[in-house]
C-alpha cells in the first residue's frame, strides 16, 4: 500500500503521461507499489532529463519539495538542469 507521500507522488508523475512514453512512466511509478518512492521519484526525473522535457514552474517546485520529502536524492546540478527545463508561457 503506498504511503501519502507515494500517492502524491503517483499523482504528479501522472501529469507527464503524455510527455513520457507510458512504458517508462509505468516503469518509475510502479516502484512506488513496493514501497520505493524515492527510487521512482528519481527515475521519474531521470526521464525527464533525459529527454529534455519542459516543465512547468509549478511541476518545478513539487520537484523541488519531492525532493526535500526524499532527504535530497537529486543534486544540486539535477536540480539546476531541472529549473533550465521550465517553460514559461
Amino acid at each position: 500500500m503506498a504511503t501519502i507521500t507515494g500517492t502524491k507522488l503517483k499523482s504528479f508523475g501522472e501529469q507527464f503521461n503524455d510527455r513520457i512514453s507510458k512504458n517508462q512512466l509505468n516503469y518509475a511509478l510502479n516502484y512506488i507499489d513496493f514501497g520505493e518512492e524515492p527510487l521512482a521519484f528519481e527515475t521519474l526525473c531521470d526521464y525527464i532529463c533525459e529527454a529534455d522535457i519542459f516543465i512547468t514552474k509549478n511541476e518545478y517546485e513539487q520537484i523541488c519539495i519531492f525532493n526535500s520529502l526524499f532527504n535530497y536524492p537529486l543534486g544540486r546540478e539535477f536540480i539546476i538542469y531541472l529549473k533550465n527545463l521550465i517553460k514559461y508561457s
